[in-house]
């Protein structure tokens, strides 16, 4: 993270950040299993073939910079994430707030996950909060299917795509 925390970080940076968040971050509230018992936790992801870009964003707004990944495809690049939990994630979110367009509904409902916290410091969680924390995760949008015509010809996704412009 910046030396002086991300309040030292220049408005120019934070909308560059924003604008990278919107094309290439996630906002992740994922469902777990702890003793019996449903939890719900935040990630922040930031995923992209290029590393340099990847290591400016941590040593900014910090976080954790996974190894690369070996694609099973040999034209495919590798791959690295940059993730954040809430906690850390929270300064970075509020920065980015005013600039984002794409993903702004997403990052009020993480800021309002993060906000929503049992004061129980994680024992028997307060009921209130995790249900609170449950709506907000109804409420995040899925992430969208990948490569959903793979394994479609060509051809195929041609036709499809005259017929939808005749119909509509």
């Amino acid at each position: 993270m910046s030396d002086n925390g991300p309040s030292t970080v220049p408005s120019h940076e934070v909308a560059y950040t924003a604008g990278f968040f919107d094309g290439e971050g996630c906002v992740n509230i994922v469902r777990y299993l702890q003793r019996g018992r449903s939890y719900h936790t935040l990630q922040i992801v930031f995923t992209n073939t290029d590393f340099q870009a990847l290591e400016w964003l941590r040593q900014r707004w910090g976080g954790y910079l996974s190894k690369p990944t070996q694609p099973s495809n040999p034209r495919h690049r590798s791959s690295r994430h940059l993730r954040m939990s809430a906690g850390p994630a929270r300064p970075l979110l509020v920065a980015m707030l005013p600039y984002l367009i794409i993903k702004k509904s997403q990052v009020e409902i993480a800021l309002e996950f993060i906000e929503a916290k049992s004061c129980n410091r994680g024992r028997r969680g307060d009921p209130v909060a995790l249900a609170k924390r449950a709506a907000l995760a109804a409420r995040m949008p899925r992430p969208r299917a990948r490569f959903n015509v793979v394994n479609q010809r060509f051809s195929e996704r041609e036709t499809e795509d005259e017929a939808s412009e005749t119909c509509c």
